[in-house]
């Protein structure tokens, strides 16, 4: 069995290559430095707190002290000097190589809120998403946009932090419309985006159909729709889905149903698109989804409805985030140093991911099923837990009473 100091330098020799496979050729020394010690510092610490980084940096540089180091790594993150968007675009373009045509891209927005918080710049309002009533808090938004792998692994391409106060944000859609041409330009055109309702706005949508990009987005209802009949038939979605699935209910009675038609958005009434819609268990309401994927038969309607059921990996991916790197506890004032700071954890996240598909003997070891247990679908909190176990002391036992 290998020792701590041997497990240590594997570990840290991981981190090297992966940086060096994602990011390596845009930085240069006192940067790649500057992203290892902060990579390793997140992991370690689970928290973007530069200060709770400093213990298990000790020896990593000649600084002789806390104090010192502590000073240059918020220097870096705050530094005019350099700016992390070439290595943001060689990460995404490692990652890119990787997406297929069929990977889904789940974008979402979440809320960074910061409810202590009054000098930061730029501070808007947010709906806290950890509040059970759903409170307006001081905050800031993020643009989250992840590649969805096979066996719950998933990828952060993108965290944006922005802020509808800051002038140069010319709206929530315009951030969007922003952070998906940059992904796409990243993956050469690949990729299934898949969001929420909240993609339900014809700004979004019209310059994805333009683009010709392939998208699943869930409806709320109220959308009106161009039917392919000859008459070019408007109607609205949910009266649409409701009729359909009750036509479907009559001819198979006690059936889970789900239906299909090809529709048309009245402003592009010549690029189909398919609604997909499914009843739900235990709700009234059905399912409604919009998709630019070809639908023609049950198999290709399920796999739309597939699509949107990945989209709450991103979900856990979210709540990882914020539970185990700290998203949201960070003690930098700096706007301009938000997204750099968001770009180191996407880099901790992405090099646990990274970990999983070279070493595919390690998912298996850490997820396999255990009799009488249920098989382990996101595995993140298991290899954090097992890299920080390679390096860190065993726990003490508790005293028995």
């Amino acid at each position: 069995m290998l020792g701590k100091d041997a497990r240590l330098r594997n570990r840290r020799s991981d981190l090297r290559q992966f940086l060096d496979r994602c990011c390596g050729s845009t930085l240069d020394k006192p940067r790649r430095k500057f992203l290892t010690q902060s990579i390793w510092g997140i992991l370690m610490s689970c928290s973007l707190l530069v200060s709770r980084w400093l213990r298990f940096l000790a020896g990593a540089d000649r600084c002789k002290h806390r104090f010192w180091r502590h000073k240059r790594l918020l220097n870096q993150l705050k530094s005019p000097h350099w700016d992390h968007a070439a290595a943001l675009s060689q990460y995404q373009r490692y990652w890119g190589q990787k997406v297929q045509p069929d990977t889904p891209l789940i974008l979402d927005l979440c809320d960074l809120a910061k409810p202590r918080a009054h000098t930061l710049k730029y501070l808007a309002l947010v709906r806290d998403g950890s509040d059970p009533d759903g409170r307006l808090v001081n905050g800031y938004w993020c643009v989250e946009l992840y590649a969805a792998w096979s066996k719950g692994r998933i990828t952060p391409l993108l965290l944006h932090p922005y802020s509808i106060e800051d002038p140069q944000v010319k709206g929530e859609n315009a951030v969007i419309l922003q952070c998906v041409a940059q992904v796409y330009a990243a993956t050469g055109g690949n990729g299934v985006l898949v969001m929420d309702a909240g993609g339900d706005r014809d700004h979004l949508l019209i310059p994805w159909v333009d683009a010709r990009h392939l998208f699943v987005v869930r409806l709320r209802g109220d959308r009106h729709l161009l039917l392919d009949d000859d008459a070019h038939t408007k109607v609205e979605a949910r009266l649409l889905a409701d009729t359909m699935l009750a036509q479907a209910a009559r001819k198979h009675p006690g059936r889970r149903r789900t239906i299909w038609r090809r529709v048309y958005l009245p402003e592009r009434p010549h690029r189909p698109l398919h609604l997909v819609a499914k009843t739900i268990k235990g709700t009234d309401r059905a399912l409604i989804l919009l998709t630019a994927l070809t639908v023609e038969n049950l198999e290709t309607a399920k796999r739309t409805l597939a699509y949107y059921r990945r989209r709450w990996s991103c979900e856990e991916s979210a709540r990882f985030l914020k539970k185990e790197l700290g998203l949201e506890r960070f003690a930098v004032r700096a706007y301009e140093a938000f997204p750099r700071l968001l770009f180191l954890a996407a880099l901790a996240m992405g090099f646990l991911t990274w970990l999983q598909l070279r070493l595919p003997s390690l998912h298996h070891w850490l997820c396999g099923k255990s009799p009488g247990r249920r098989k382990v679908k996101f595995a993140y909190y298991r290899v954090l837990q097992w890299v920080q176990e390679q390096i860190l002391p065993a726990r003490p036992l508790p005293a028995p009473p």
